[in-house]
C-alpha cells in the first residue's frame, strides 16, 4: 500500500485509519456494501475514479483482509467480495454517510452532482414491484447535464433493473424531467417531490397509474430518511 498513511500509534482508531483513510476508499468499500463484485460494476459507483486507482485500492483492500478476489470462470469477470471483517465496516460506513446528510450543507455538494453516479444510485435503490408492466421503462432527461449524458433510461424487467445510456427501443411508460440539481435534491430527501413538481422543477408523464405511484417505485437514497440539520447549524462546508 504505497500511499498509506502512517500514524506510528497503537491506538485501533490509528490502526483502522491507516487502512480507511486513503483516498476513494470509503467509497470502494460503499460499493461492496452495496453488493457490486465486478471491477467495471464497482467502477460505476465511482465513475471519477480513475481505473488504475480502483485496481490499486481493490488490491489494499484484498491484502488488508477486508476483501477476497476470486475468478470466477473462463471469460468471465474476477469477483471482489467483503469478508466478514469487511462486512462488519457496514454500520461504519452508514454512519459516515448519514452525519454528511444530517450535518454538511447541501449546496456546495451539488457543484459536485453528476448523471453517472446519480443514476447510478437511483438504480440499485428503486423498488421493482410485482405489478408492474413487463418491462416497465422509465425515461430520464436531464435538460443541463453533460453532452451526451442528458438522457438515461431505467427498464425494469424480470425482477431486475437496467440502467441504460441509449436508447433500448421500448415503449416509454414513465417520463421525468428535471435539472441535474433539482433531481439530486429531490434523490436526496432535501427538496419534497411534491414541492418540486409543483414549483415546475420537477416533471413526470405517464399513465396516472403509474405515476401517481412514483414514490412507491423510484424510491429515495438509502440516506433519504435523515433529516438536514438547520442551515445556521450546518457549519461544516466540503473541503476545496
Amino acid at each position: 500500500m504505497e500511499d498509506r498513511p502512517r500514524y506510528g500509534q497503537y491506538c485501533p482508531l490509528s490502526m483502522a485509519s491507516e487502512i480507511l483513510c486513503t483516498r476513494w476508499t470509503t467509497l470502494v468499500m460503499r460499493e461492496l456494501l452495496e453488493g457490486s463484485q465486478a471491477f467495471n460494476e464497482i467502477h460505476r459507483g465511482v465513475p471519477l475514479m480513475s481505473r488504475g486507482l480502483l485496481a490499486r485500492r481493490l488490491r489494499d483492500l484484498v491484502a488488508a483482509g477486508l476483501a477476497t478476489r476470486s475468478e470466477t470462470g473462463p471469460g468471465r469477470p474476477v469477483a471482489y467480495r467483503l469478508t466478514a471483517a469487511g462486512r462488519a465496516l457496514g454500520p461504519v460506513v452508514k454512519g459516515l454517510a448519514e452525519w454528511g446528510q444530517e450535518w454538511i450543507d447541501t449546496e456546495p455538494s451539488l457543484a459536485d452532482a453528476d448523471t453517472d453516479f446519480l443514476m447510478w444510485d437511483i438504480r440499485r435503490n428503486v423498488n421493482v414491484l410485482p405489478d408492474l408492466p413487463e418491462p416497465f421503462v422509465v425515461q430520464f432527461h436531464f435538460p443541463d447535464g453533460p453532452v451526451n449524458k442528458t438522457l438515461h433510461w431505467l427498464v425494469f424487467s424480470r425482477g431486475d433493473v437496467d440502467l441504460c445510456y441509449v436508447d433500448p427501443g421500448h415503449e416509454i411508460d414513465v417520463y421525468i424531467e428535471a435539472g441535474l440539481r433539482d433531481m439530486v435534491r429531490v434523490w436526496m430527501g432535501w427538496t419534497p417531490l411534491e414541492r418540486a413538481v409543483g414549483e415546475g422543477r420537477f416533471h413526470v408523464d405517464g399513465a396516472p397509474t403509474l405515476t401517481s405511484r412514483i414514490r412507491d417505485w423510484l424510491g429515495l437514497s438509502s440516506v433519504s430518511h435523515v433529516a438536514k440539520r438547520p442551515r445556521e447549524e450546518r457549519v461544516l462546508r466540503p473541503m476545496e
